[in-house]
This record gives C-alpha cells, sequence and structure tokens, in this order.
C-alpha cells in the first residue's frame, strides 16, 4: 500500500465542511525553500504535492491508497512558440482558505501558477496559469498508470477510426462499418476530443478503476493517449484559445472510490441530469421518413397514410401508445424544416392528425435542429442572413443538405440569434401542443477554423465542442418557456460537458447494415449500441436509448428482435428509421412476420410495465448522476471479472439484464456477480454468485434477473 507523505506545519481551516491543511510555515507560506511535500486534506483526499520537481500525488485519506500521481517532470506543461514548456520545481507557496497557490519554475519562461483547491471534500480543482498566457498554445499533463489500471469514458463510440472523406463525410469508417472491437476500458486507445457525427457524446472526463475521476474544464479541441505510446502513462492535451479561461488549464480530481460517488460529484459540478416526465419511459414510434402519397382515413380524416398504419396496426395488434415522434421532413420548405408550418402535402389535415393522436394517448414529439433552411421569403434562411443571424463563413444562399450545404446554421453565440430562434420554437411547441423534440445535427456543418470567428469573439477551434452544449440549452429554454410545468422531453444524439442538464440521448445513426444502408447487414451495430449505453453511463448521460434495428435498414430479422429486447430494457425504448421498421411490414421474409409481431408486442408491453420503476431510476439519475443503466463494475469494484464486462448491466438498482446481441446465437454465458438472482421470466430459476452460466437464449427472451429480494414489477402475461 503507497501511502503519502506525513503533514507537518499544518495551517488548517475550515471549508466546504472539509479539514484542508498545508504543510506550510507558521504564516501559511514559504520561500520554496523546504524540501518537503506540501500536503492539502479533506475529509475525504489527501494530496502531496511533490516539490522537486512538481507533481500531484491524489490519496483516499480513508484507506490510504494512493489513486493517481503525476509524472514525473512532465505532470503539467503548456506550449509556446510551437514548444513545450513542463513544470519544474517549486520556487514558491502561499496557503488560502481551501487550498494553497503556488509558483512553479518554468523553463526559461517566469513562474506558473498552480491553484489547488477543495471545492468539495472529493472534488479537487488545479489551475495552471502560464506567464503571458496570451502566448500559450495548449496545455497538458501526464499520469502514472499502472498496468492493471482501466480507463473509463471520453466518448460512447466504439474507437476512433479515419474519416470516410475528411472535409466531405467527417465520419469515422467504423461509425456505418462497424467491427468486432471495443470495451468499456479505453487502455491502448487514443482518442480526439473533437466531436464526430454521429455517435457524438464526448466529455473529456474519464474514471479510473483505482477510484478517481478525472475531468478537463473547456471546450477547445484535445486528445488523450491511454497508455498507447507508454504502457504505464495516460497524457492529455488539449489547444489554448482566446478567452482568458481558455489560456489557462483547469481540470478537477474526483475522489470515489466508488463510481457512483464520483458521477455524484461531476454532475454536482458541471449539473444535474435532466429527468424527463415518466412518459418518456414508453415506446417511441416514428419512421425515417412519411412519405407523400395518397392519404388514408382516421376517425373519418384523410392523413398521411402510413402514420394512419402505425397508428392502426397498433390497435389491431395489441401494442400500446406511448411516444409518437415525427422525424424530418415534416415541415414546409426546404429540407422539410424551412418553415414551423406543418408540410400540408406530406401531413393533410396536421391538426386533426395531432388531436388522434393525442386521443389515442400518444405524446408528440418532432424534429428539431439549429439549422435556418430556404432562401423563400418565409423561410427561417432567409430571415436569418437578413438579421445577421448565421454562422461565420461565406454570405451564400442559405441552402440546407445532408453533405456540404451554405449559410443556414444559426450562430448560437449570438444572445439576439438565441432569442429569435428560441421565441419560434416556443410558440410552435405551443401552438401545436408539442411534447418534446428530437434534437439533431449538433455536431455537423460548424465552421471550425481558429478564422472563423462568432458573434462572441470566439474563433471556430473554440466553438466547436460547444455549439451542441449551446443548441441543446437553447432548445431546453424553449420548451421550458412553452412548458412551465416541465412535461417536456428533449431528445439529442450529441452532447459535450453539460449537456446532461437539458437533455436525454439517443446513440445516433447506429447501423444495421453498413455503408449508410447499401451494404450487407451486421450485427455489429447492436453491439456498438451495448457498448455505447454502458460508456454513456461513466460520461455522466444517464438516460440513452438508440434506433432499434438500426438507423438504416436492417436486413436480418433477429438482428431486429434482438434490439427490441435490448431497447426494452434500456434507457429509452424509440423504434424507428429509414426503410421498413415494423414487424407487420418487414424488409425481410415474411414480410408479415407473426413471430416478430409478437416479440414487438411483448417487449413494448414489457416496456410499459417497467415505465414506473424507470421514472423512479430517472429521479435518482436527476439527484445524483447515477444512470439508469449500470455496468456491473459499478455493482462491485472488487470483483475482477465485472472490471471490463461490457456486454451485461443492472438496469436501475435490481435487474440484471444480459444481451444477446449475435446473429445466430441460441445460448449465452451470463456472469452473476455475489448475491442470489432469480430469473425474471420465470422465478423457479435461481443462481448464487459469483458464478458463470451458460443459458439458453431463443430468439424471443433476453435473459433478465433479479436481485434476491427486491420488488420490482411482474412480467407481462
Amino acid at each position: 500500500m503507497s501511502r503519502p507523505p506525513s503533514i507537518v506545519s499544518i495551517v488548517e481551516i475550515v471549508a466546504l465542511g472539509a479539514i484542508v491543511a498545508a504543510s506550510l510555515g507558521a504564516c501559511g507560506d514559504d520561500d520554496g525553500g523546504s524540501s518537503e511535500p506540501i500536503a492539502l486534506e479533506s475529509s475525504a483526499a489527501t494530496v502531496a504535492i511533490e516539490r522537486t520537481p512538481f507533481r500531484i500525488d491524489l490519496h483516499d485519506r480513508v484507506s490510504g491508497e494512493r489513486l493517481t500521481r503525476g509524472r514525473a517532470e512532465e505532470s503539467l506543461w503548456y506550449e509556446r512558440a510551437g514548444e513545450r514548456v513542463p513544470l519544474g520545481d517549486v520556487v514558491g507557496a502561499e496557503a488560502t482558505p481551501d487550498g494553497v497557490v503556488l509558483r512553479v519554475a518554468a523553463g526559461a519562461d517566469d513562474p506558473a501558477t498552480v491553484m489547488l483547491r477543495f471545492v468539495t471534500p472529493r472534488t479537487l480543482e488545479v489551475v495552471l496559469d502560464p506567464a503571458a498566457p496570451e502566448t500559450a498554445t495548449a496545455f497538458g499533463a501526464a499520469w502514472e498508470s499502472p498496468t492493471d489500471e482501466a480507463i473509463y469514458g471520453l466518448t460512447e463510440r466504439p474507437r476512433d477510426s479515419p474519416l470516410l472523406a475528411p472535409g466531405v463525410i467527417d465520419v469515422p469508417v467504423e461509425d456505418t462499418r462497424p467491427v468486432d472491437a471495443g470495451t468499456l476500458d479505453r487502455r491502448g486507445e487514443t482518442v480526439e476530443m473533437f466531436i464526430r457525427p454521429t455517435f457524438s457524446l464526448y466529455a473529456p472526463f474519464h474514471h479510473s478503476s483505482r477510484g478517481y475521476g478525472l475531468a478537463v474544464s473547456g471546450t477547445t479541441p484535445g486528445s488523450y493517449d491511454v497508455a498507447a505510446s507508454e504502457p504505464d502513462v495516460v497524457r492529455f492535451r488539449f489547444e489554448a484559445g482566446t478567452t482568458p479561461e481558455s489560456r489557462r488549464l483547469r481540470f478537477h480530481l474526483f475522489v470515489g472510490p466508488e463510481h457512483a460517488t464520483i458521477l455524484d460529484e461531476y454532475t454536482r459540478l458541471t449539473g444535474r441530469p435532466l429527468v424527463p416526465p415518466d412518459w418518456a419511459f414508453l415506446p417511441w414510434r416514428w419512421r425515417g421518413e412519411l412519405e407523400v402519397g395518397p392519404p388514408a382515413m382516421l376517425d373519418g380524416v384523410a392523413m398521411n397514410a402510413q402514420l394512419v398504419e402505425d397508428v392502426t396496426m397498433f390497435e389491431r395488434l395489441g401494442i400500446p401508445a406511448g411516444v409518437y415522434m415525427l422525424d424530418r421532413p415534416v415541415l414546409e420548405g426546404e429540407f422539410g424544416f424551412a418553415r414551423f408550418a406543418w408540410d400540408e402535402e406530406r401531413l393533410p389535415n396536421a391538426r386533426a392528425m395531432l388531436e388522434a393522436l393525442r386521443r389515442r394517448g400518444y405524446r408528440l414529439v418532432t424534429w428539431s435542429s439549429t439549422w435556418t433552411c430556404g432562401a423563400g421569403p418565409d423561410d427561417n434562411g432567409a430571415a436569418a442572413q437578413e438579421l445577421g443571424f448565421v454562422a461565420p463563413g461565406p454570405v451564400q444562399t442559405p441552402h440546407c443538405a445532408d453533405v456540404g450545404g451554405t449559410s443556414f446554421l444559426l450562430d448560437v453565440t449570438s444572445a439576439e440569434a438565441r432569442r429569435w430562434w428560441k421565441e419560434r420554437l416556443r410558440d410552435f411547441a405551443v401552438g401545436e401542443g408539442l411534447d418534446g423534440f428530437k434534437l439533431d445535427r449538433g455536431e455537423e456543418h460548424i465552421p471550425s477554423a481558429t478564422t472563423d470567428v462568432w458573434a462572441d469573439g470566439r474563433n471556430g477551434r473554440e466553438v466547436h465542442n460547444d455549439y451542441v452544449v449551446l443548441q441543446t440549452a437553447l432548445h431546453y429554454e424553449a420548451l421550458a418557456e412553452a412548458r412551465p410545468d416541465g412535461d417536456f422531453v428533449l431528445f439529442t444524439r450529441s452532447g459535450y460537458t453539460g449537456t446532461q442538464r437539458h437533455s436525454i440521448v439517443w446513440g445516433g445513426d447506429i447501423p444495421a447494415s453498413e455503408d449508410f444502408g447499401a451494404g450487407k447487414g451486421t450485427d455489429l451495430g447492436l453491439r456498438a449500441a451495448i457498448l455505447g449505453q454502458l460508456r454513456a453511463a461513466f460520461l455522466g448521460f444517464p438516460i440513452w436509448g438508440s434506433d432499434t434495428g438500426g438507423y438504416y435498414e436492417f436486413k436480418d430479422r433477429e438482428v431486429f428482435a434482438r434490439w427490441l429486447e435490448f431497447s426494452a430494457f434500456s434507457g429509452i425504448m424509440e423504434v424507428g428509421g429509414v426503410g421498413a421498421h415494423a414487424p407487420w411490414d418487414m424488409p425481410t421474409e415474411p414480410r408479415y412476420d407473426e413471430e416478430m409481431i409478437e416479440i414487438y408486442r411483448r417487449y413494448s408491453r414489457v416496456r410499459v410495465a417497467l415505465a414506473g420503476y424507470l421514472a423512479e431510476a430517472a429521479r435518482e439519475a436527476g439527484a445524483t448522476g447515477m444512470p439508469l443503466a449500470r455496468p456491473l463494475v459499478f455493482l462491485d469494484r472488487s470483483d475482477p471479472e465485472l472490471r471490463d464486462l461490457w456486454d451485461e448491466w443492472m438496469l436501475g438498482p435490481d435487474f440484471l439484464v444480459a444481451p444477446v446481441w449475435r446473429s445466430g446465437a441460441r445460448s449465452r454465458e451470463v456472469y452473476f456477480p455475489r448475491g442470489s438472482w432469480r430469473s425474471w421470466w420465470d422465478p423457479s430459476e435461481t443462481f448464487t454468485g459469483p458464478a458463470r452460466v451458460t443459458v439458453q437464449v431463443p430468439l424471443d427472451r433476453i435473459p433478465v434477473y433479479v436481485r434476491e429480494g427486491a420488488d420490482v414489477p411482474s412480467p407481462p402475461s
């Protein structure tokens, strides 16, 4: 066991309920002449600050265990004129009410300032300010990392891969051609901290199996080397920006040791997650496009035929109502999103359609983005250009597009532009009685060069990762004004630090067929979805869903069946995407698939049965950041079998879920953690852990178990 140096010459103060102690002289400062480490203490942590050279050594005060330590001679550093400037020896220190301020030698430069303070007893803030900060170009840190340390978090994407067509299609190759790779542990990877579509949850925040977390503040691009270059070192590097805050390095260390404790501290700092209304946990239904064509009758009124098909088939087949989501294009004009008015050719009698859905118990959500489309006199694009509200770049005809397009992105850094867009969103939501927005495309088309100057004065490098945060907050504010009782939901595919305050999330365009749906079918998209949900859990995004069956039309019916089962036991169950995603009109044979109808019906009813349980878990998430789908390492850090177990999870406190993702599989091994467990489907089946058991998994069954003694909903009959 590694223990910190003893604390000497202590100056003590009470701050935030913690004792903070600094090993300075009796006057609370020194001139750097001492060789003794400087120590800070709270009730939960001890920090030994080594002087020669400077580095941070963090310990759990209760156990005495070392959690992490900076790497000697490159613990902290900054760059200037293309050269790295590592921090050297501590040359001076001064105690503060909650920590210490150090002067640290920095090569030939004047000394840098490093401030350390306890924000809470379990959260240590560290701030590096170089001399002449306006000339700094980047900041970084390096940490010792024993080879048995697992690193969790950073992104939901299974791993970084090259872009399909840089500057044209900035989607990583493996997002559309998934591979059998990636686990919970990021060790051995390099990770770019620059949001890419479409698996777009990012946060410069990681957990360690050793019982600590670390989050870097700011939105400038960065990168992590997670023991990839050197097997015992974890590094990160972030660019400097143009604002005073972006010309310093600020990060926070969180002391667990439990992952739930780390998330509690992280979300206390960055914002507690949004708690959606209980109805958000019912099944969702949507289509990639409601096609224009001859209408069908519903309640004596002509409406979009595909929507009528969904409603009537649900009723005929006994599939419960929940949330109906209207994806783009459903509004007038270019891209189906030029004016806040329904496209009556696509959606005839739209108001009557919405009322018919409400009468049947559906909640209504529609697509949105901060895209101002269209050049017509009544179009949002023309109005935004006239008002000067578009993002930086050449002023051209506002044209929205999946790839390419020009001059249509709202400048979300402008207070006036935000106010204008928020009022349009709010009025549309109020006028149409909408219950929420599906917020899309927040990481595409963003002018991201240093020469792109946004309304608030920041450049494109600084705004790129922040764009999704601002877009999400803007939509949240519009909905909060439209529904001041909080009875609304916001659902986004992209996020960065703080996005969890305003939205729940889904996993982007996860494929069930390769190459944007044009290629072969794959079950590896479902694998990526399972991993993505548990990666999101570490990032402080506690409520996550995916496009059941894959965003692109599936080509293997078993993938659809297994994905339905997976989604029923995820944070959100939403079924839809491009092409057919309905059991009565399958893209596979048989098209009217009786077995798939029964699976769809059963797991939709399962979802309704679980809705109250999930809503209660969501309230816990809103209070502490605890995810709904919890990696099993959250349950027991002492069990080495759980350290990197990525294909099982706890749903809320009591359900153990072990999904099946391989097409053709009819058995799988389930690991049972310590304790007693019973099958949810058949309570006579009991298991005592720790144990590995191979169980049978017919196509209509996902292995689900309940902690012995737990009071949970019963499976629907």
